[in-house]
């Protein structure tokens, strides 16, 4: 960015003023985050093109952070003679030739690849000035219904609209640092867990050496032995909510249920257990709560639970397992934040 000076007048206003900051942070604390992308990015254009590669995805990055959920949005920069200014922007493409420039030379996964180098380079950077010895990784998928018929769009799981075609992406977040570590684009037919091991693989390789130990957090979709035996060769906790046919009938089986100090009604019980298709047992933890008492139609009083169960190798009481999942609700915040205020899954070219 250029240095630049306030002035309080009726001339070069702008309603993009946080870009500023934004921009300030791209080059002090990420040390030139477009000279990363200049240095990774190995497109070459010839030399009376009007617009770097890297000029082109600091500008869509920026417009999205501005509210722009489609390249034809990117217009609000466009119109901003003060932010473009101070971006050194004199040139700014239409949508058009946004569309183009990515398609033509970005959608390579060759060079999808050389910008998750950059992605990764900026990241080492920005956790120089901070360091977390251990990290927590929360795994959650999402839909995203689509109105018509794009390419990659299929039905499958779609809890809002039943039938609409969709994409299901997967994502992880860092819960210390809450940014999205990784995510995949992939079609609305595909399950929670499908290539969540290669997906994980891919997370392992994003994390910086120096941290000593992470902990992986997921929900139902993630309940797979594969993904288990992943976790626990990588010498990682783990913290799984469990989905099984009989899991009612397994709970209800168990003969050592304790109920929790001071909290009427909860009752909480560990074991161990081997699914069907696993190398070996695992430890599972389960809370149950009271949530009514059939008294009609039967000859002593028949209570009903709602049960919550999960699988993990920490070491901890069943309650406090309990307590550390729910704090992967706000993952959902985060999720709900990518899809509504970064055009997640929204600019598709």
């Amino acid at each position: 960015m250029k240095t630049f000076s306030t002035e309080y007048t009726a001339k070069n206003l702008t309603k993009n003023a946080g870009l500023v900051n934004l921009g300030k942070f791209a080059d002090k604390a990420i040390q030139s985050l477009p000279g990363i992308l200049d240095r990774r990015l190995t497109i070459k254009r010839g030399v009376t093109a009007d617009y770097a590669i890297a000029d082109v995805v600091m500008m869509l990055m920026m417009g999205v952070l501005a509210g722009a959920k489609h390249l034809s949005h990117l217009a609000i920069l466009k119109a901003d003679v003060a932010i473009r200014k101070l971006f050194g922007w004199e040139l700014f493409p239409d949508a058009s030739t946004f569309g183009k420039l990515f398609k033509r030379y970005i959608a390579g996964f060759g060079h999808c690849h050389e910008l998750s180098e950059a992605e990764a380079e900026a990241r080492k950077r920005v956790w120089s000035k901070k360091w977390f010895p251990r990290i927590t990784m929360d795994m959650d998928s999402t839909v995203i219904g689509v109105t018509g018929s794009q390419e990659g769009a299929e039905k499958g799981y779609n809890p809002k609209k039943k039938g609409q075609k969709s994409y299901h992406p997967l994502l992880c977040f860092i819960a210390e640092t809450r940014e999205c570590l990784h995510n995949w684009f992939r079609s609305g037919s595909a399950y929670t867990s499908n290539g969540a091991v290669e997906f994980l693989k891919e997370c392992y390789e994003r994390i910086p050496q120096r941290i000593s130990q992470i902990f992986v957090r997921a929900d139902s979709g993630f309940f797979d032995g594969e993904l288990l035996d992943f976790l626990e060769g990588r010498h990682s906790e783990y913290l799984i909510k469990v989905k099984m046919k009989n899991l009612v009938t397994l709970l209800m089986g168990q003969t050592s249920w304790q109920r929790e100090k001071g909290k009427t009604g909860i009752e909480a019980v560990a074991f161990m257990h081997q699914c069907h298709g696993w190398k070996k047992e695992r430890r599972f933890v389960a809370i149950r709560k009271l949530v009514a008492v059939q008294t009609e139609g039967v000859f002593f009083p028949l209570p009903q639970y709602e049960f919550f169960c999960y699988v993990t190798n920490l070491p901890h009481a069943p309650w406090h397992i309990h307590k550390l999942y729910g704090q992967r609700a706000t993952s959902e915040n985060w999720i709900s934040w990518c899809k509504s205020q970064m055009a997640s899954g929204a600019i598709r070219t």
